[in-house]
């Protein structure tokens, strides 16, 4: 039977407070248990979707924003975090029989929560100030509730983020009694700091196990935060409803820091010091946060001014010195712009700073009436096939496949491909996966499907089952197809713009590692086999192989292709029309 809430909605609708009924129902479901403790009142209630009020109001500081820069500021990682909480609490009531979907706002059935938010940040941005104030609003605005912060020595919890804490906190009148590394309202409802290398981290093991309602894990410091830590958190925000939040000064790209950005669940922010307010206008606006002089400093000692652009190298320009053009060292990557400096000890074929820039590219100016795709089709259990679109100049995703077969591969690959041809395209080529045959049995339902040839009369559409270790176009510096489409993708990512990709896709492409191989003589470049990147990475590299495929350009397929002739030609099978 379904409980009835009336006024539910207008909780996640216009931020306001629940009414006693309200709390009764959700009480009597078990999923709001504790709502209304005694030491919060509501007046603090009310600021429960409202943390940039709280934190004005009772704190005493107003977060800055990125937005009047186009980038990420305080408010912006504020506006993530109370989303992430407003999806899970709709989620809850929507499965719990509260609300229908038809009266879904911030959340729908099958949508990925991001309740990861990860945060690089240059020096003296604010990070720290800013988990202060969400430690504050998650302790004192969801009750009962269980908030852990992690650093990785004694010194950087207590003298960081909980010095803010407390100083934000003390005299304010607000909820529960202020410790030294704790906050605690009742047994179940309190916060503590833990240095994650006090004895061997057994500070950390008595973490885990605890489960509760509302939970916030804080990793600062997070570059220096051992793995095990992670997975200490991991196990305790399989319940409940959770935000976790991880923040370092990025110096490596080899940490799990770095590389829990590819999570569905994580959202990535960069607070960068020349995107402070301080810093673009050249005046105190933010008290005690970084100023111009320190980014000018560090300009003139590990900056080298350049002629031109390049992507690879993270060039930049200071929206007060124009017409400049600047190439960072690591320590200024890193120190002000929150950027992780490439570890040259890794070799990959796609940069970083290649695949940010596509990021922020507006749409190029392209063929509209030609068009790549590419089919990565899944092997093994837990991999997924993917389905990339190259049009217009924009890359995204269209499809991501779990355990399909062949026909819901074609089904969806001709469902977009006759959304094109209405679109006024005329030359449509499809690259699949062509590894253990897998991608045949796609090609053999899509070559003979009558309408989509009929749609493509008089086109050009052409079908490639493509095989990875097929032969190099340029054999004199790739040991194989694979090796060379994605190095050819990467000269393609100049020029293109990335469409909302997903977490997954950066990693596939800028940490997939290539080696140096003996062909007959000479050197060759040689990609990291799937098995290998899927060893480090504990996934396969769905989003990459798929991207390549529609990215690389026409000619490591083929040089020519008679209408109606199948032919082999450097590992490419290809089928024309």
């Amino acid at each position: 039977m379904r409980i009835q809430v009336p006024d539910l909605l207008s909780q996640f609708k216009t931020g306001g407070t629940l009414s006693d009924s309200s709390l009764g129902a959700l009480a009597a479901a078990g999923i709001n248990k504790g709502l209304k403790n005694k030491e919060q009142s509501d007046k603090l209630l009310e600021y429960r979707w409202k943390p940039e009020a709280y934190i004005k109001d009772k704190l005493g500081w107003f977060p800055w924003s990125g937005s009047d820069y186009d980038a990420d500021g305080q408010q912006e990682i504020i506006d993530a975090y109370i989303l992430a909480l407003r999806q899970q609490h709709e989620k809850s009531a929507f499965e719990n029989g509260l609300i229908t979907e038809e009266e879904l706002t911030y959340w729908k059935p099958g949508e990925t929560i991001q309740n990861i938010i990860r945060v690089e940040a240059g020096h003296t941005v604010g990070k720290t100030k800013l988990a202060s104030g969400l430690v504050n609003h998650f302790f004192d605005c969801f009750t009962p509730s269980i908030l852990y912060t992690f650093a990785p020595t004694w010194l950087q919890v207590h003298d960081l983020l909980w010095k803010e804490i407390k100083t934000d906190r003390r005299g304010k009148g607000l909820p529960g009694r202020i410790l030294d590394l704790r906050l605690e309202v009742a047994d179940d409802h309190f916060a503590i700091g833990r240095a994650t290398n006090d004895a061997g981290g057994r500070g950390t093991e008595r973490a885990q196990g605890q489960h509760g309602k509302y939970l916030m894990f804080v990793l600062d410091e997070a570059e220096g935060v051992a793995d095990f830590v992670y997975g200490a958190v991991d196990s305790m925000a399989s319940g409940g409803i959770v935000v976790v939040l991880l923040l370092a000064n990025p110096r490596t790209r080899t940490s799990k820091f770095h590389k829990i950005k590819s999570r569905a669940s994580c959202r990535s922010f960069r607070l960068s010091c020349v995107n402070h307010p301080n810093v673009r206008e050249g005046k105190e606006l933010v008290p005690s946060a970084v100023k111009r002089d320190y980014v000018e400093t560090m300009l003139e000692e590990h900056c080298e001014e350049v002629d031109s652009h390049n992507d690879d190298e993270h060039t930049f320009e200071l929206p007060w010195r124009p017409g400049m053009i600047y190439r960072p060292d690591p320590e200024y990557m890193f120190r002000v712009l929150g950027i992780p400096p490439k570890n040259s000890t890794i070799d990959t074929l796609i940069s970083t700073g290649r695949y940010e820039a596509a990021l922020a590219r507006e749409i190029a100016d392209a063929d509209p009436t030609q068009a790549r795709m590419g089919v990565d089709v899944a092997r093994f259990g837990n991999d997924f096939g993917t389905l990339y679109l190259r049009h217009r100049g924009e890359i995204r995703r269209l499809a991501r496949f779990a355990k399909q077969d062949y026909k819901v591969y074609a089904g969806t690959i001709k469902e977009h491909a006759l959304g094109l041809v209405q679109a006024g395209v005329s030359s449509l080529h499809i690259r699949v996966d062509g590894g253990g045959g897998f991608g045949g049995g796609v090609i053999d339902i899509l070559k003979s499907d009558l309408e989509l040839i009929a749609a493509f009369e008089r086109k050009d559409f052409r079908l490639f089952e493509v095989h990875n270790n097929g032969t190099a176009h340029n054999e004199k510096k790739y040991a194989d197809l694979v090796t060379e489409m994605y190095a050819e993708a990467g000269e393609t990512l100049k020029g293109v713009s990335l469409s909302g990709p997903p977490n997954e896709l950066e990693e596939d492409l800028c940490d997939r590692k290539y080696d140096w191989a003996n062909k007959s003589g000479v050197e060759v470049k040689r990609l990291e086999s799937k098995k290998e990147f899927r060893k480090r990475n504990h996934r396969s590299p769905d989003d990459g192989d798929g991207f390549i495929l529609c990215a690389a350009p026409d000619f490591l397929f083929t040089k020519s292709c008679d209408a109606g002739i199948a032919a082999a030609l450097r590992g490419a099978r290809i089928y024309g029309r």
